[in-house]
């Protein structure tokens, strides 16, 4: 159900993607991690944001930055039919913090998220199992697995790409 790939990019493709969207020159927009429907702790409402930012949607390219980080896609298996694609940046915090469960999309498809450098932080999903951010890995799960991000401690922030595909 949960595949976890490791070293699939090769490490100078994955560190051409992570200078791109680490540089001063790249957009980010300040957003929520997840949308809360019910109670959360004080510490979750304060910590609930993230810096994204989507690069396909709706069956187009968002903006032009799209045509420099699609060739990512090249190293995702069984990638036919793009959904989504967005990049998340979340940036240091004095202590681990897990959001809100949540599914990216509200139809079945596949997800992948790619790490693109390595933190302390985690991807958890709602069965427990608990993947470790590590650059160059790659999970791959069920679009309808609940899961949630993390913060980190050790790094300035925790980069992903996440991928909604068939």
């Amino acid at each position: 159900m949960i595949e976890v790939i490791d070293n699939r990019i090769p490490l100078m493709a994955l560190r051409q993607y992570y200078d791109k969207v680490s540089s001063s020159m790249f957009p980010w927009y300040f957003s929520p991690v997840v949308e809360h429907t019910g109670d959360i702790s004080e510490l979750e409402k304060k910590l609930n944001f993230q810096f994204a930012h989507t690069l396909y949607n709706n069956n187009v390219p968002r903006n032009e930055w799209f045509n420099s980080l699609s060739g990512i896609l090249d190293f995702v298996p069984d990638y036919h039919s793009l959904v989504r694609m967005k990049i998340n940046f979340n940036p240091c915090y004095s202590e681990i913090v897990e959001h809100s469960y949540h599914i990216d999309v509200p139809f079945d498809c596949k997800t992948c998220i790619i790490y693109l450098n390595s933190n302390d932080g985690y991807t958890i999903f709602e069965t427990g199992e608990k993947i470790e951010s590590v650059e160059g890995r790659m999970v791959i799960f069920p679009s309808n697995l609940y899961h949630t991000g993390t913060t980190c401690t050790n790094t300035s922030g925790r980069f992903v790409i996440n991928i909604n595909y068939f």
